[in-house]
């Protein structure tokens, strides 16, 4: 009886993964592109979330990145964040996007999925904006994972 115990533990303790290893939290990959060049750059950015579950949070703090990941609101279908480069004006991008909830595993469980449509940069009424073009590159936005640095295929382009 007691080794049927100690196996009863063994087996609820070890078959159930507390720690989820698969991509899990769903996010746009935004890649940066110079103009003139239409390679990747590397920028010194800042991006502040402005609704939602980042609203008023810093992201990006001012060090070269070629790519951001902004995470989508579960219960939203639009995001909004400021792209704010080092002495150049700041610019606010809407991501709208429709969701759907998708089964990542047993142990994950679910994640939201989003579908992007055409972003919409605001423009600056007193000074030219400092983004010059946004491309869609895929809509389809998945679930990547922070801790193991797994990505998906880029989504967005942003050419300064």
């Amino acid at each position: 009886m007691m080794w049927s115990i100690i196996a009863l533990f063994a087996y609820s303790a070890f078959s159930c993964d507390e720690f989820c290893e698969e991509p899990n939290r769903t996010a746009i990959v935004v890649n940066f592109y110079s103009l003139e060049t239409e390679e990747p750059a590397s920028v010194a950015v800042k991006v502040t979330g402005i609704d939602g579950v980042v609203a008023d949070s810093v992201l990006y703090e001012y060090a070269g990145h070629a790519t951001v990941l902004l995470p989508i609101n579960p219960g939203a279908d639009e995001m909004q964040f400021i792209f704010a480069l080092a002495e150049m004006p700041a610019d606010t991008v809407i991501f709208r996007y429709s969701r759907h909830v998708g089964l990542v595993s047993k142990e994950c469980g679910c994640a939201s999925y989003a579908q992007l449509h055409e972003p919409e940069l605001k423009k600056n009424e007193e000074i030219e904006n400092s983004i010059t073009k946004i491309e869609v590159t895929n809509p389809n936005v998945g679930t990547v994972s922070y801790r193991q640095g797994i990505l998906n295929e880029e989504n967005i382009r942003i050419f300064y």
